[in-house]
């Protein structure tokens, strides 16, 4: 445990300094002592993912037990890292603080030993009360930042507690099918055969009653199944595929979408951009296990010039940059690392891509605006003034019960998303 909680408390530092989780994660890995077992490797970042989503509990506990002053980094984070295990997670509590008070003297606070002990056996002994008082406070009790919390309160005023709680619970694993190689039932019973329980979702999905690595499924590596979240897989369907068609995906990394669309469609020219190099290699070599093909390229979207050909395409997804609001049980470090005018920046570069790539779209073709955020700056508004500017864009209806005008707002099957089709008339 001693290893997890060092490796979890330099992934952490770097998330509260402002970086990314998944890249704080493997620069942690690197520092390992000696090769990590898979069960270290996932404690490890079960603890960093979960200080994250309960980051203000943790640190409104912390901020009670602190005599005098905060401690400084590391040692906060190790704090934190402690806390987590001992509020969340089945480990022996007298391991979690024996082993936090050897992991402070190896980080090079020998003289703390006493004060991370004494911290963590005051929280043991008064858990009940510091908890209940913090979570007297929004903050507190749902673990976002205050401006987040009254931007979902004031736009989903009958459910913003449970879509801040749904945002709290751990995502499920969804599998997608490739029809190209199987149908679901065949693979759900390959699943089944391997002792794995899966139920249907959507089209082509699987819901894992248990998460399990990906080299533990059936046929992974030769591109029979890919994880991929139900609501991400509505894209290729809603995109209404026919054979030979012409298809951008403008913003495309890291290839899930792209893959899908490949998969459903039979003959399809499909052009897939990205601004980052290192992202679009990862969706050629996504592409490549899954054994298709696209024109992968690395560009700006919003700047046809450079990179467009002049010939119209049939079909044009836009997965557009934005704030990731309706992933957050993913990605917990999303809603500490977003500030409030990001949102208005964001819809700002989602106007632009929109704007510069539907002139790109034939006259009948068809394009899909998407976002993985409940927020309506980047949704339903961003659709409506879309519309405004556009004369030649007729909205279509998503005939599917799950949509609330195009909104699917997070629940046990399904991560928060948004999705408008535009016709070209």
């Amino acid at each position: 445990m001693q290893e997890i909680q060092r490796l979890a408390t330099l992934a952490l530092a770097q998330v509260l300094n402002g970086r990314n989780l998944d890249h704080a994660l493997t620069d942690a890995r690197k520092q390992a002592k000696g090769r990590l077992t898979d069960h270290q490797r996932a404690s490890m970042q079960d603890a960093a993912y979960g200080v994250l989503r309960y980051r203000s509990e943790i640190e409104g506990v912390l901020l009670q037990l602190y005599p005098k002053r905060h401690p400084l980094p590391p040692l906060d984070a190790l704090l934190m890292v402690a806390t987590y295990q001992l509020l969340h997670t089945r480990s022996a509590h007298h391991a979690v603080v024996s082993h936090a008070v050897e992991t402070a003297a190896e980080m090079g606070s020998p003289s703390s030993k006493g004060f991370v002990n004494g911290v963590l056996r005051n929280l043991l002994r008064q858990k009940d009360g510091l908890l209940q008082q913090v979570h007297e406070t929004p903050e507190g009790r749902f673990s976002h930042p205050g401006w987040w919390i009254e931007k979902v309160r004031l736009q989903y005023p009958e459910r913003w507690e449970s879509l801040l709680e749904a945002a709290q619970q751990h995502a499920p694993m969804t599998l997608r099918v490739n029809r190209r190689h199987n149908s679901r039932d065949q693979y759900q019973q390959r699943l089944s055969q391997a002792g794995m329980a899966a139920i249907p979702v959507g089209s082509d999905g699987l819901v894992l009653e248990q998460p399990v690595s990906v080299a533990q499924l059936p046929g992974f590596d030769q591109g029979d199944v890919s994880v991929q979240d139900a609501s991400a897989q509505f894209a290729a369907e809603l995109l209404a595929l026919h054979p030979k068609q012409r298809v951008l995906d403008a913003c495309a990394a890291p290839g899930g979408k792209t893959a899908h669309i490949l998969e459903r469609g039979n003959g399809l020219e499909v052009w897939a951009l990205d601004q980052d190099a290192g992202r679009v290699r990862k969706m050629e070599a996504t592409l490549s296990r899954l054994k298709v093909q696209a024109h992968c390229q690395v560009a700006d979207a919003s700047q046809p010039d450079g990179w467009w050909d002049g010939v119209p395409f049939d079909r044009i997804l836009l997965d557009a940059p934005c704030s990731g609001s309706g992933v957050v049980r993913r990605h917990p470090d999303i809603k500490w690392l977003r500030r409030p005018e990001d949102i208005p920046a964001l819809a700002e570069t989602q106007t632009r891509l929109l704007d510069a790539l539907w002139p790109l779209l034939r006259r009948g073709g068809r394009l899909i605006y998407a976002t993985c955020s409940i927020f309506a700056e980047e949704n339903r508004m961003q659709a409506d003034a879309f519309l405004e500017r556009h004369p030649d864009a007729k909205p279509l209806p998503i005939e599917d019960p799950l949509f609330e005008e195009g909104q699917i707002l997070p629940d046990a099957m399904h991560d928060g998303f948004f999705y408008a089709i535009f016709r070209k008339v």
